[in-house]
């Protein structure tokens, strides 16, 4: 009972850090929004791994894994703010949640075995439902193919960051994440010095960067210490329902508007996720 609380737990405050991250995203470019969203919030990270602390110091292995991890999770953020800047938020924080909870339960029966028919009945949905947003009969006109796709290979990238940090051993505490963060940090600085963008901020979008950064480590805490005490296929798919967060904030606060059939397909998408949920 515990890791599904910790899971939701995440996925609630996923979904506040999403929008705030989205709507930052909108006033400044997605790299330089998840820079000082990460740097931000590192101080944060590192109080919060001291205070939950460890029983053991992490391995050669349990490094690299983190920073696969973190690469995965930085490059996964950036194309989501990209997508949530340009599109409608209620359309593709789904999307991308449905995208992000079918490759741990893929991943989990190549190594476990199948989790049953529930769970590959979610997968299924989660498919017809990315179809049916982004079909056009009833799309908004700036809700477009080539948007969802960013947001099913954003999706696809957070998969892999809760598949990269299950291998890690549940011991270290949240060592993991700090070594996560500090390999994202330096590869979106990397990124930005070989595109010459500008790493800093508008004061209009700074409040909302800021506050990205400090919900999603919170969040990020959160997933790690539900996945320490429970299974991948059920965590990650529980932590992935972040959208019912941001799809509301996205809905009351920026009155966004979703039609035709991306109510069946969000609705779909509802659908899969809460079968994911029951995985396991």
């Amino acid at each position: 009972m515990i890791p599904v609380l910790l899971a939701a737990g995440s996925a609630l405050v996923y979904g506040v850090g999403d929008y705030c991250g989205g709507t930052a995203g909108k006033r400044a470019p997605a790299v330089a929004v998840t820079v000082v969203a990460k740097v931000s919030a590192f101080p944060l990270l590192l109080v919060l791994t001291l205070l939950l602390g460890a029983d053991a110091a992490p391995g050669a292995a349990d490094l690299g894994w983190a920073a696969l991890a973190g690469l995965a999770g930085v490059g996964a953020v950036v194309l989501f703010y990209r997508a949530m800047s340009a599109g409608a938020m209620a359309v593709v924080a789904p999307v991308t949640a449905a995208a992000s909870a079918v490759l741990p339960v893929i991943v989990g029966i190549l190594v476990d075995g199948s989790p049953g028919t529930v769970p590959l009945i979610g997968v299924g949905c989660a498919v017809v439902a990315i179809a049916l947003v982004s079909a056009g009969g009833g799309r908004p006109a700036h809700v477009t193919p080539p948007l969802v796709g960013l947001a099913v290979v954003a999706g696809i990238g957070f998969g892999l960051f809760f598949v990269l940090l299950d291998r890690v051993h549940s011991g270290v505490g949240q060592w993991p994440l700090v070594v996560a963060q500090v390999a994202a940090i330096l590869a979106l600085v990397v990124l930005s010095s070989a595109r010459r963008e500008r790493m800093s901020v508008p004061r209009a979008a700074l409040p909302f960067a800021l506050a990205a950064g400090a919900f999603d480590t919170v969040a990020n805490v959160l997933y790690v210490l539900a996945n320490n005490s429970g299974q991948l296929a059920l965590v990650a798919p529980l932590a992935s329902l972040y959208p019912a967060s941001t799809v509301v904030l996205a809905l009351v606060l920026d009155r966004e508007k979703v039609r035709g059939w991306q109510l069946l397909g969000l609705g779909l998408a509802g659908t899969a996720l809460a079968l994911l949920a029951a995985t396991g």
